[in-house]
């Protein structure tokens, strides 16, 4: 039996029943090693259920439309082969053994006593081969890499390898990977990304005198694009009244216009203005 023919002939589309129940047998009659089956054209109509003169009907048609080839030979019983089983796509079941079963033919009235295995362990080595060694988490050293990769991140490297092996502790120290420095920096990343950011101290104005403390923020592109917009209108402004702007430092003012948007107020030359003061400070338009 080959389990390459019979995987092979059941993938085939024939579009007859009965020639495909004949190639099926010829399947299971088929021999790697030779790569022929050469079973009686009696044996086939019997175990195909049909009389002699159908198997040579259905063999000569499966002959012409290059399912089989059929090899004669004078008094004696015709080769078959598959063409096309070399292209097709499967297992290589080459590796087979043929184990003796031990059934009684008396007790159960069938010829069983040779049944053909396949050595399974050639595809356990190969998958034993493919599979990624994986590393005990405890393994994981802090190298040079790795602390610089944390301490870009604002985090620290050592609290971070601490975290990571109590967390480890806590799962009975069984956690394996296959980068032990991909998750360190996964780890970093996450708590990056849960850190708060870096609140600045600004001025508000509360009855209390008290200090607010709001957290940095980044101003879009808009935003940014709108300051030069204002800086560029005061440039433009020193050109055609130099005595009342010729004067301004435009970083500064860059600066005092940034700071206003980000916490509301911004210090200028000893006021605290908002961006709106600011623009009014300069008789500047609100939008581009």
């Amino acid at each position: 039996m080959s389990i390459k023919a019979i995987n092979y002939v059941i993938d085939l589309e024939i579009g007859d029943p009965t020639s495909k129940l004949i190639l099926i047998n010829l399947a299971n009659l088929y021999n790697d090693a030779t790569e022929y089956a050469y079973p009686s054209q009696e044996l086939l109509a019997k175990r195909s259920e049909c009389s002699i003169r159908t198997v040579q009907r259905k063999l000569d048609n499966l002959n012409k439309l290059g399912f089989i080839k059929v090899h004669f030979r004078p008094n004696k019983t015709s080769l078959y082969s598959f063409p096309k089983i070399n292209g097709y796509d499967t297992l290589d079941v080459s590796d087979c053994h043929i184990q003796k079963n031990g059934y009684d033919k008396s007790a159960n009235g069938y010829d069983t006593s040779d049944v053909r295995t396949i050595n399974n362990n050639h595809y356990i080595n190969i998958n034993k081969k493919n599979k990624k060694k994986e590393n005990l988490l405890t393994e994981l050293v802090l190298t040079d890499d790795l602390k610089k990769y944390a301490n870009d991140r604002e985090l620290d490297a050592e609290e971070i390898l601490e975290d990571i092996k109590l967390w480890n502790e806590q799962n009975g120290n069984k956690k394996k990977y296959a980068n032990l420095n991909a998750f360190y920096m996964n780890w970093c990343r996450k708590e990056a990304r849960r850190k708060p950011k870096t609140p600045f101290k600004v001025q508000s104005r509360q009855k209390d005198d008290k200090v607010a403390v709001r957290a940095e923020k980044e101003l879009s592109q808009p935003q940014k694009d709108l300051i030069e917009s204002w800086i560029e209108q005061v440039h433009n402004k020193s050109k055609t009244n130099p005595s009342e702007y010729g004067g301004v430092n435009y970083d500064k003012l860059r600066d005092a216009f940034t700071t206003s948007m980000k916490f509301q107020f911004a210090n200028w030359y000893g006021e605290t203005l908002t961006t709106r003061q600011i623009c009014d400070k300069f008789n500047l338009n609100k939008k581009n």
